[in-house]
């Protein structure tokens, strides 16, 4: 039971709290360690050893608070007074007191390596930023000459809650070119001064194959209307990201048309990718480039994979494309503002406590709770500290879709069954997971493995040998390469088990835990160091969940920090917490104003009211004292009237809080309708729109349905396209409002949304609750309660339970 204070403590707490704020990365110094291994003089093993053989020496070296903490030169046969002139880099906190360079001498032999002598070296007796030569004495005779160089590293990661450059540089672009559009489409109630144009986001939620088709109507509808044109971000989640990062990739985007566009998704989707891409020669170029990744040191998983095949259905021959070669698309603010996410999780916590919204656009990559962001093509790459340890190639654009998408990696032997898409999602969810455990990924996937360069070949057989056999360098080198071929058969047989598993067994090993499901990236934050505190009450460890919701699983440890010893971090479908991407555009640097939410959750029925989503996302806000509408307060209103095309919420008494124009998946007005205004006439025309969503036992629409016929694709862009084209004019007619209201605001003294924006919808028929009058939802329409009645039961907090959340709302 929390004590008064507690509670409190928890009350200011929330009321002050920006979640956006709550951490703050201090910056602490990295030390980078200049180590160059110049020559040695009289390497010798002794007078008997000398006799028997002469030395083929090399040189260890060893920062044990590194990350990357061994390092070693190449051996010089049979010679005593080698040159090597190697320089190797090491990082390291720079206020760590016992940072020390252990440096050992060594003896290539064909059995055993021989240790000649190491010495230990404090890295404190150094001067930062002067060269200084060291003359290492072993044996007393044999000598190694090295020279050190410390300096501290500029950081490769931007600690900034600010938007970048780029993407501050693209949004004055694109405001000048929505500026000019509204001209076009509003006439007299477009803005008479560019301080006048509104921020307008559109956010596609997650929805496998069903969400990108959908999405890709939507587009056709926002490009015919011209709406695309007025706003400023597209984000995506799941399914939609893969529609717009598919889009935006292609050569012809924006020149062409999303209705061109939309013919090659058609073709693309039309067969189902489990008979078309898992054949044997396909299954082995996938498992040759992820091995290829996980000998290189990057951690790898299932998604590695799902990613190769989503690469391959969508992209074709853009399989090669990055997230970066995206930016040309933004030039002069022609396209809006692409922005996809995922979630960071732990391993063993719950998603729906724990999780961080990561974003992804083509400038930066990173995470807005603690303001930590990263140059796209570097994301992957490993980090210590915020500088740049080691670079890997920027990692593929399928594979970011796999992540994106990765909850489909939760059930992929259900996926390549025609016969699971008929069922319920749910059902499936909990009876393939029924007997699974959490498993640590070490199991299959061993993250310290691939930890450094060479610090796990290199301790082999370190040992002092009794009896060391001489062989030639080409002998060594063939050992050498013996050894690895070896170990890479070791690493394939291992990877190939899996594969197979996945398609001759229910039970695949790598997928019964959240970590062999989820993408698997180095942590950017290791070794940050993380400012906590909020006003008056502490926020850290196991202390917010209490005070923020003592009765609640649900978002209860959003607030607590990642651990930044850890090595890599699990990422996974956002859909997981809730299936709408509101997080990454509720950064209030973004300063949106209105929000076009296209929601294609699954839901019971077609006749199930669709706002959980959106009710979860509101939660979220108010668990963050984020400004948003009352969504609870007017869906209540909303469900007792019939179904519609699209909801509005705003509050009135907030003229901080954005408006959302929310747009469900239904089908009503397009069985009557071809277009706006034109009625369905012939039997085939009205048999066409006669279909079900929910409803319907074949399940052609499911959320695991990842092959769609000519007439199912078109039915579902058609309806999207339909239902947008529809509310075209009411969305303008929003767009003028928040204009309105911005010139009040500029003109006079600030009257606020409840005085001008209010006025201004009131006047269109059907915009609100048929119960809510003007008067009543300036007066009364008030944040909703987040006490006892919308607490949520917390649930058992297991791998297999946890997943459901995402099932359900998908």
């Amino acid at each position: 039971m929390a004590t008064l204070a507690e509670k409190q403590g928890a009350e200011r707490w929330k009321q002050t709290v920006d979640t956006f704020h709550v951490f703050e990365v201090r910056q602490g110094q990295c030390l980078k360690v200049n180590v160059t291994v110049l020559q040695g003089f009289n390497i010798t093993k002794g007078t008997f050893g000398n006799y028997l053989d002469t030395p083929d020496p090399y040189v260890l070296l060893h920062i044990p608070s590194s990350p990357e903490p061994r390092k070693k030169t190449r051996a010089v046969d049979n010679n005593i007074s080698p040159v090597w002139n190697e320089t190797f880099s090491f990082y390291c906190d720079y206020k760590n007191k016992e940072n020390e360079l252990r440096v050992t001498l060594m003896d290539a032999n064909y059995t055993i390596d021989e240790t000649l002598g190491e010495t230990t070296l404090k890295l404190g007796e150094f001067n930062l930023n002067e060269r200084k030569r060291v003359m290492l004495n072993f044996y007393q005779t044999s000598q190694v000459e090295i020279e050190i160089l410390l300096e501290i590293d500029k950081p490769a990661l931007r600690f900034c809650r600010e938007l970048s450059d780029d993407e501050i540089k693209f949004v004055e672009h694109r405001r000048e070119r929505v500026y000019r559009s509204m001209q076009k489409l509003l006439a007299k109630r477009a803005p008479q001064d560019i301080s006048e144009v509104p921020s307008i986001g559109i956010l596609g939620s997650g929805g496998g194959f069903r969400a990108m088709i959908a999405f890709s109507g939507v587009f056709k509808g926002l490009v015919d209307s011209g709406i695309l044109d007025l706003a400023t971000y597209v984000v995506g989640l799941s399914g939609s990201s893969w529609y717009i990062t598919t889009t935006y990739s292609h050569p012809d985007w924006p020149r062409a048309s999303p209705g061109e566009l939309q013919k090659e998704i058609r073709k693309d989707v039309s067969v189902h990718w489990a008979g078309r891409l898992l054949t044997p020669g396909n299954m082995l170029q996938y498992l040759n480039t992820v091995m290829t990744k996980y000998k290189i040191g990057q951690p790898v998983s299932f998604t590695d994979f799902f990613g190769h095949l989503i690469g391959d259905t969508l992209l074709n021959k853009r399989k090669h494309y990055k997230l970066t070669d995206l930016r040309e698309k933004l030039r002069d603010g022609q396209s809006p503002f692409p922005l996809c996410t995922c979630l960071h999780v732990k391993n063993a916590v719950d998603a729906r406590e724990f999780h961080e919204w990561v974003e992804f656009s083509p400038y930066e990559i990173g995470m807005a709770k603690y303001g930590t962001f990263m140059d796209t093509k570097l994301f992957g790459s490993k980090f210590f500290m915020g500088s740049l340890v080691r670079q890997y190639e920027e990692l593929p654009l399928h594979y970011l879709q796999g992540v994106w998408g990765s909850a489909f990696c939760i059930l992929f032997n259900r996926l390549v069954n025609k016969e699971s898409r008929k069922k319920d999602p749910v059902g499936i969810m909990r009876d393939e997971l029924e007997s699974s455990v959490a498993k640590d990924v070490t199991d299959f996937v061993d993250d310290s493995s691939s930890e450094s360069e060479n610090d796990i070949d290199i301790t082999d057989g370190i040992e002092p040998a009794n009896e060391p056999v001489k062989i030639s360098r080409a002998e060594r080198e063939a050992k050498t390469a013996a050894k690895n071929q070896i170990k890479d058969e070791q690493k394939s047989m291992r990877w190939t088990s899996i594969m197979q598993s996945a398609f001759s067994t229910h039970s695949i090993p790598l997928l019964s835990s959240r970590a062999g499901r989820a993408g698997m990236v180095h942590n950017f934050m290791r070794g940050v160091s993380l400012e906590t505190g909020y006003g008056s009450v502490s926020v850290s460890g196991d202390e917010t969940p209490q005070e923020l919701a003592s009765t609640e699983c649900l978002f209860s440890r959003i607030h607590q920090p990642l651990h930044t010893n850890i090595k890599s971090l699990y990422l996974v479908d956002s859909g997981l917490t809730f299936n709408s991407p509101y997080p990454l555009l509720l950064r209030p640097e973004r300063e949106v104003d209105l929000y076009l939410s296209f929601d294609f959750s699954a839901r019971e029925s077609d006749d199930t009211y669709p706002f959980k989503e959106i009710k979860l996302a509101e939660k979220w806000a108010r668990v963050n004292n984020i400004p948003f509408p009352p969504v609870e307060e007017l869906a209540r209103r909303y469900e007792k009237e019939e179904m519609r095309n699209i909801y509005l919420f705003m509050d009135v008494n907030d003229s901080e809080c954005p408006i959302i124009l929310h747009f469900p998946l239904v089908n009503i007005g397009f069985r009557k309708f071809t277009k706006p205004g034109v009625p369905r006439v012939s039997k085939e025309e009205v048999s066409f729109a006669n279909f079900d969503i929910f409803n319907d036992p074949e399940t052609p629409f499911s959320t695991f349905n990842f092959a769609y016929d000519n007439e199912s694709f078109d039915r579902l862009s058609q309806l999207t396209e339909f239902n947008t084209l529809d509310n075209a004019d009411l969305i303008l007619d929003v767009v003028a409002g928040i204009i309105d209201d911005k010139r009040t605001r500029r003109l006079a003294a600030p009257l606020g949304k409840a005085s001008s924006i209010v006025k201004y919808l009131t006047q269109i028929s059907g915009v609100f609750p048929k119960d809510a009058s003007t008067t009543e939802l300036v007066a009364d329409v008030s944040v909703p309660d987040t006490s006892e009645k919308q607490s949520v039961k917390k649930p058992p907090v297991t791998d297999d339970e946890y997943d459901d959340v995402w099932f359900d709302a998908k």
